[in-house]
């Protein structure tokens, strides 16, 4: 296939595997699956989850003699990314910030690697899908509790942080639900299951307040009705979103005052701070044009001579690599972003329904990671790590999915 290099996707290396090599399999499958299930609730165990994952692979690779990997063109273009990054870091104000930045793109190029090259069956795949929608239920469950007994003015989920970055995870999370609802055929309780969890995490969405994650949202639904060719599902999921929308404002959320802001841009002053912090950030390419100023050390800038308040970032994906990894890391970037848009179209939709699943929820948050990304900075630590995992499924899914 055009998408693959070196190696199939998801194939095995073929020989009779001893007994270390299991106990490392099993080690790298455990802590995969510790990470998802864990990912939006707790830190720690997210952590603990990847480095034994990470250790597993290592040894089962070292156990069999045979560190080949698979490299789609993606994975090519991530890996640029990412040196570029390391690059930029070596040369950063901060140096331990700059590092620290590229360490949030290796963690997620690793995943994605290990995830490719090892993911070689249907049971596999669909472990780890449904491990997706159990963390989301269990994140969203944990953010609408705390929200509800007023923790928190909006709602955020434990490790996700911040509402803006809970929200893009959420609504990555819904493509995913969405298109498990549409495609999979489960058997009735399994649908209830799946589309409760739908319906709490679109609610969860709307209580963050995250104008920039409801516009994603909705750019994504339209990207999933195109191949879909009924407009009957996305027009229930657009009147739920308008009578939970409806409903908020009747209980006295401020959700009308955000509606507003939508209406009338010139009046948020929100949006007119990010156009100063976007100035900034072209304007700051004069001191370093090639390599910006350092993945994380946005802070650094002289805030004062480009004309904006003193931010740790630039309130944009696009304007903040453009920053902190200069024109060779933006150029990196676009040139990932244009070989995700190609893959995908190529990889349109088969018959197959786990395969269509995947292919939607992938594309979904890659539209997600882009439309949120003018105004957000979107490839969060735990965001990035979704993304790039439900991407590495769509992937091993064209390989290995068989028609159920």
């Amino acid at each position: 296939m055009d998408d693959v290099m070196l190696a199939k996707v998801g194939a095995s290396r073929g020989g009779e595997d001893g007994r270390a090599v299991r106990y490392a399999d099993a080690a790298f499958m455990g802590g995969l699956a510790l990470m998802i299930l864990t990912l939006p609730i707790s830190e720690a165990l997210k952590n603990i989850g990847y480095f034994v994952a990470l250790g597993g692979w290592v040894f089962k690779q070292a156990a069999r003699g045979d560190f080949r990997m698979t490299f789609t063109p993606i994975g090519v273009f991530l890996s640029i990314y990412f040196f570029t990054s390391l690059l930029s870091a070596a040369f950063a104000v901060n140096r331990w910030e700059g590092f620290r930045g590229a360490w949030d793109v290796f963690r997620p190029l690793s995943i994605f690697l290990m995830m490719v090259n090892e993911l070689d069956g249907v049971g596999k795949i669909r472990f780890y899908l449904w491990l997706f929608v159990a963390s989301t239920g269990i994140g969203v469950v944990w953010g609408l509790v705390s929200y509800l007994i007023g923790l928190r003015p909006r709602l955020e989920i434990k490790s996700l942080g911040h509402s803006n970055h809970t929200a893009w995870y959420l609504v990555m999370m819904l493509a995913l639900l969405i298109s498990v609802l549409l495609f999979m055929d489960w058997r009735p309780p399994a649908k209830v299951v799946v589309g409760g969890i739908t319906g709490a995490t679109l609610l969860a969405v709307l209580l963050t307040y995250s104008r920039g994650a409801l516009v994603a949202f909705a750019a994504s639904l339209l990207f999933l009705a195109i191949p879909l060719r009924r407009w009957q599902p996305i027009l229930g999921v657009a009147l739920l979103t308008l009578a939970l929308v409806a409903g908020l404002q009747a209980w006295g959320t401020p959700w009308a005052t955000h509606l507003e802001m939508v209406a009338a841009p010139d009046q948020d002053v929100s949006l007119s701070d990010r156009f100063r912090l976007w100035k900034g950030s072209v304007l700051s390419l004069e001191d370093r044009p090639l390599l910006g100023i350092g993945p994380r050390n946005f802070k650094y800038l002289d805030h004062e001579r480009y004309g904006f308040k003193q931010m740790s970032h630039a309130h944009s994906l696009f304007f903040n690599v453009i920053a902190e990894r200069g024109l060779l890391g933006f150029l990196s970037l676009l040139a990932l972003f244009g070989c995700y848009a190609y893959v995908g179209i190529r990889r349109w939709p088969s018959k197959d329904s786990l395969s269509r699943v995947l292919w939607h929820a992938a594309m979904g948050s890659f539209i997600t990671i882009v439309v949120a990304g003018v105004a957000n900075t979107t490839l969060h630590t735990e965001g990035a790590i979704a993304f790039w995992s439900l991407t590495a499924l769509m992937l091993a899914s064209g390989e290995a999915a068989k028609p159920l």
